[in-house]
């Protein structure tokens, strides 16, 4: 039987081939509970140059030997098998990375364990339908197309979604024959420590999935590896563009790049303003603001501005009695990561007083953690930082707009563009807009959402490349042409 009490001691190793083993480089840091600021962990090794060479060779021995005599279906049962422990394995795995993430255990046992449960179902069956081309003979060559795995893949995964974003990258890199050395972030390593020997109890060999662990030096060093082939990151505008330089320098290796959002909620005259507020509330809320597809910019027609303004002003100021103990089942919301994530929010916060008019929050919450209170600002002026940068934490802004074309302008007038909601009873006008919104997903009459099934991922700064549903497939494959001479 699972434990359910996993002890943060026990995952302060490196897991290398199949084990855990202890770090080359003897660096290592300490992780604090935001709930309180107490220790929760201590010796987390940074991995070093050595760390990550021996991942990638063990990485390197899996994909040319055993990882690449299995067949399609060998790999789907292994995903099945894999789904099976997750049943019992998954919600103490979470309830232990929440010791530093603060992310509220209550969302585990259906939101996170059915998102994750279901990634690698769904990956399951495309492991025997990564189907090629035939052309025919026509100019006297037969010509075949067929999609090969790119071998060594890396993936550095964010603090808010370290264990989900874990699955959301790996198994369609394993789906599609590749394998993976994963580095989540410095802040929440646990999880995705305690997550991998899972993978060898259902049977992936050896070298197939690593976890290694670090901040950014370690980061840099995947990123810069000259025989790693793919590298999946999600995180801050500024990390990525850096890793992809790395990318550029070294071996051309390709990148994903997943870099957070400012997304614009519409709300028109005629919408439902009930379902608007619980989508834009929950979009903002949840998981404390920390997540990248978070509804921080509200554009509401002024017809209803008042309305919606006053209930949506009441609904923040009462979330802070759902704040509590992250470990507490009861509890809804939880803190900020750790103190430097809290102290960053606060001072945009503060700069943002002078900038906009706060109606809503603008503190600490409590005395004791890393609790920020729901925030909210009215009418910034058009270059407030609160405005046009990503805060990543319980604020949000509105601001009133007149016609269909002023907000369209007023929403795409961003370097971001991740995803984007629209509200309104008229098909049309929603049609219309979700063509015009520059962002990768549009929601209508919802936001702050994604679907396993669908295409993830932003235009402009908001990153590259694509994650989740078959689209996340072609990121780990390569296209090779075989021209067969009919005439020989």
């Amino acid at each position: 039987m699972p434990r359910n009490d996993l002890d943060p001691k026990d995952y302060t190793k490196l897991f290398l081939n199949g084990q855990y083993v202890a770090a080359t480089n003897k660096e290592t840091y300490s992780l604090k509970n935001p709930k309180d600021n107490t220790i929760a962990v201590e010796n987390v090794p940074i991995a070093g140059p050595e760390d990550v060479e021996a991942a990638v060779k063990y990485a390197e021995e899996a994909f040319h030997g055993p990882w690449s005599r299995f067949t399609a279906m060998q790999r789907t049962e292994c995903f099945l098998r894999l789904a099976s422990l997750l049943d019992e394995e998954l919600l103490p795995i979470l309830t232990l990375d929440s010791k530093t993430s603060g992310i509220p255990v209550s969302l585990a046992p259906i939101r996170e364990k059915n998102y994750i449960k279901n990634c690698v179902l769904y990956y399951a069956g495309w492991t025997d339908k990564q189907k090629g081309d035939y052309f025919p003979a026509d100019d006297g060559f037969v010509k075949l197309v067929r999609h090969e795995p790119l071998g060594v893949c890396a993936a550095i995964n964010p603090f808010n979604s370290a264990v989900p974003c874990f699955f959301l990258k790996a198994m369609p890199a394993l789906a599609t024959g590749n394998v993976m050395i994963l580095k989540p972030s410095e802040k929440t390593p646990l999880g995705s420590l305690a997550v991998a020997p899972l993978f060898i109890k259902a049977g992936f060999p050896p070298g197939v999935i690593q976890v290694i662990t670090g901040a950014g030096s370690t980061g840099a060093l995947l990123a810069e590896h000259m025989r790693i082939r793919k590298l999946s990151f999600t995180g801050s505008v500024a990390t990525g563009k850096n890793i992809q330089v790395a990318a550029a320098r070294s071996n051309l290796k390709r990148v994903t790049l997943e870099l957070g959002g400012k997304s614009p909620a519409v709300i028109f005259e005629d919408a439902n303003i009930e379902n608007a507020l619980t989508w834009t509330i929950n979009g903002i809320l949840t998981r404390s603001g920390q997540l990248c597809v978070a509804a921080s910019r509200i554009y509401v027609q002024k017809s209803i501005a008042d309305q919606f303004i006053v209930e949506y002003t009441k609904r923040m100021k009462a979330a802070v009695n759902d704040y509590g103990d992250p470990q507490d089942p009861a509890v809804k919301l939880g803190p900020m990561v750790d103190e430097a994530q809290l102290e960053r929010v606060k001072q945009m916060v503060d700069r943002g007083r002078s900038e906009a008019e706060l109606v809503v929050g603008g503190d600490q919450h409590g005395d004791t953690g890393c609790y920020m209170q729901p925030t909210l600002f009215l009418n910034p002026k058009d270059d407030a930082e609160i405005y046009r940068n990503e805060i990543f934490g319980p604020v949000s802004i509105i601001k009133t707009f007149e016609t269909e074309e002023e907000v369209l302008k007023l929403a795409n007038d961003t370097e971001f563009g991740l995803v984007s909601g629209v509200f309104t009873r008229d098909i049309t006008r929603a049609l219309r807009m979700s063509s015009g919104l520059e962002t990768g997903v549009v929601g209508i009459n919802c936001v702050s959402i994604q679907n396993l099934q669908t295409p993830f991922g932003g235009k402009k700064q908001s990153g590259t490349g694509r994650e989740f549903g078959e689209y996340a497939l072609r990121m780990y494959t390569e296209p090779k042409t075989v021209l067969i001479n009919m005439a020989a």
